[in-house]
């Protein structure tokens, strides 16, 4: 598949090819008068097989630093995590680490989120999987197999972390979705968690997660189960600096 090569000021949208089977090259070929039998189509429910140049198109370039993400039938492909974003995950990761290795769970940024019923997928910027969870694919796993996926907003993303991906998350399973929001005015930390379960790509009108949880920067937000701890929100992100007090 022709692509140009992405840069990092934008977002690059591309069609996925759809996957074909050759003929067999024995097959009779069908009389006009011979009923011809239509190709079995795909339960709407069905998991998608990613085609292998898509799949290995969108390997290469997570390993390039760029995100690529399907969305809708399309390839999307955007920058890496900022400094702070990664500063973020990286504190995040250590107030996590101690329950993570006592429960044997992993930490993965790497891992896509397979949103069904296409061939769509979401990479978070950091997952905490369980030791044998669930994978579709080589670069994807199913979202009910999914711990926490979590998101650092930044302001070309906002939108995106807040309306879709809550939306994409939902639809797949994943029982908890944390956002943290150093963009927000003050900064907060978001948990998701309870799923609908009847959501369709479209239902942005409706609440996808039926609990929602918000704390400022200072607060203390829980996690429930099967993590059970408590998370200073303080600790994720930056001291304020004050400006300095004008000489007199």
């Amino acid at each position: 598949m022709a692509l140009t090569k992405p840069t990092k000021r934008g977002r690059r949208d591309h069609r996925v090819p759809q996957k074909q089977d050759d003929p067999a090259p024995d097959d009779p070929v069908l009389g006009e008068d011979e009923p011809q039998q239509e190709a079995r189509k795909p339960e709407p429910d069905e998991p998608q097989a990613l085609p292998d140049e898509v799949l290995h198109l969108c390997m290469r370039l997570n390993d390039a630093g760029y995100r690529a993400e399907i969305r809708r039938g399309q390839v999307v492909v955007s920058p890496w995590m900022s400094e702070e974003s990664n500063e973020i995950v990286y504190r995040l990761t250590k107030l996590l680490l101690p329950l993570i290795t006592a429960k044997g769970w992993r930490f993965f940024c790497n891992w896509a989120v397979h949103i069904p019923p296409m061939l769509d997928h979401r990479l978070p910027d950091l997952l905490v999987l369980p030791m044998k969870a669930e994978r579709l694919d080589r670069m994807r796993v199913h979202g009910h197999s999914v711990l926490l996926a979590v998101e650092v907003c930044s302001p070309g993303n906002h939108e995106i972390d807040w309306k879709e991906k809550p939306l994409d998350y939902a639809r797949a399973g994943v029982p908890l979705y944390l956002i943290v929001d150093p963009v927000a005015s003050p900064r907060r930390v978001t948990l998701m968690s309870d799923p609908l379960s009847d959501l369709q790509p479209f239902d942005y009108d409706r609440l996808p997660y039926r609990q929602i949880v918000t704390v400022e920067e200072g607060g203390v937000l829980e996690l429930p189960e099967p993590f059970g701890m408590k998370i200073e929100t303080s600790a994720l992100f930056d001291p304020v600096v004050s400006p300095p007090e004008p000489a007199e």
